[in-house]
């Protein structure tokens, strides 16, 4: 994580706090600020001090086994966004020996709380294991937070049938939300799915999905 934005995230968090100007200087005393703060049990601090473990930055060394435990100490502590960190590490290896099953109980944790790129890699997860009742339910969630990749893969559930009917008119829908998100894939898949719609459904899904996606623009 860059310097810049970890200083300014570790601000935020405790106002009142100044650091040197020099950069050596301003990395040994930001450390020192974030080392206290984690001896009193603060998760943000640890969080913050994962990061720097694990990336490595001016005057400290990587140390992904070090910054591992930074990051475990915070996600058990309930910081959100260390349990996403801490469930990626588990999936790549960073720091810590692989393990499908702790990213996955990492993951869910994070998306119990409503994180909502944890919530899509738990579906991603839940999905590629065949379990496509906990992926679809994921899935939606975070699609209704604005996440493209879900809207995506939800409209492909529909579209393929994986765990639900098939239903082409839900497929165009998410496909729609999705190409209005952005992605241009979406926009090929919609057209395609239009095909298998007659004139009313069509004109029906194209005013739900403007629905759906004036709402989740209305939740990001």
């Amino acid at each position: 994580m860059n310097m810049k934005i970890i200083l300014a995230a570790f601000l935020c968090c405790f106002p009142g706090i100044s650091v040197s100007a020099e950069p050596t200087e301003k990395v040994r005393d930001f450390i020192v600020m974030l080392e206290k703060e984690s001896e009193s049990g603060n998760p943000v601090a640890k969080y913050h001090l994962g990061n720097i473990y694990m990336d490595g930055l001016e005057g400290v060394a990587k140390d992904e086994r070090r910054g591992f435990g930074f990051l475990l100490a915070s996600a058990k502590a309930g910081y959100v966004q260390a349990q996403y960190n801490v469930a990626a590490s588990y999936k790549l290896g960073q720091g810590i020996p692989q393990s499908e099953e702790q990213a996955l109980y990492w993951y869910l944790q994070a998306a119990t709380k409503g994180h909502a790129q944890s919530q899509l890699q738990a579906a991603l997860m839940f999905h590629n294991k065949n379990e496509f009742t906990k992926s679809i339910e994921l899935f939606n969630e975070s699609a209704m937070k604005g996440i493209v990749e879900s809207q995506f893969m939800l409209a492909s559930v529909y579209h393929l049938g994986n765990g639900k009917p098939q239903n082409y008119r839900l497929a165009y829908i998410w496909y729609s939300i999705a190409a209005a998100s952005g992605d241009a894939d979406s926009v090929q898949m919609r057209d395609m799915v239009s095909e298998q719609l007659d004139a009313k459904t069509l004109s029906e899904a194209q005013k739900e999905a403007a629905e759906v996606f004036e709402s989740i623009r209305g939740n990001e």
